[in-house]
């Protein structure tokens, strides 16, 4: 009897989460600029569920959900035991971003650094893509306040479909 994999069972993707050095800041960033809506906000307590599930002992965490785009955004916020306070640089595993999509990057880009947004791409000014999916759209990479990646592209034309859908 062959066994199912993981992919098999799977039957949707719930979140995509990062961890933020002060929720209050990460919130008014993504909810202000990005147009996410806050859905929740808790602190749990040090130990039980939360500290069970990750395996980070003695964790307290502000969890915050924020949704917008069709995505269910997760912060977290860790209270004890404090990690590091700015996000590793995009080359290095583990680390992570969110693409939103715009139909003007140009306009986009100009907005964001009149807000004082730091935008990370050459020439702090959107590039075009050559090859893949999206050739011909164009990208930008800006930082949110604890420094992830926060990419915007202008698609070319529509994304390819998943398969499954």
């Amino acid at each position: 009897m062959e066994l199912p994999g993981a992919g098999d069972l799977i039957t949707g993707l719930h979140h995509f989460s990062i961890a933020c050095a002060d929720a209050d800041r990460s919130i008014a960033f993504y909810r202000d600029l990005f147009g996410m809506r806050l859905i929740a906000d808790r602190e749990v307590a040090r130990g039980g569920f939360v500290q069970d599930v990750t395996g980070v002992q003695g964790a307290r965490v502000r969890i915050v959900h924020l949704q917008g785009h069709g995505l269910n955004f997760e912060l977290l916020e860790y209270k004890e035991p404090r990690g590091d306070t700015r996000a590793r640089e995009l080359n290095h595993a583990g680390s992570a971003h969110l693409c939103f999509t715009t139909d003007d990057l140009d306009a986009t880009c100009a907005a964001l650094a009149l807000r004082g947004v730091t935008v990370r791409s050459r020439d702090n000014a959107p590039v075009t893509v050559v090859g893949g999916p999206n050739d011909g759209g164009k990208g930008l990479y800006v930082e949110d306040p604890d420094g992830n990646g926060v990419e915007i592209i202008q698609l070319a034309r529509p994304w390819p479909q998943d398969r499954d859908q």
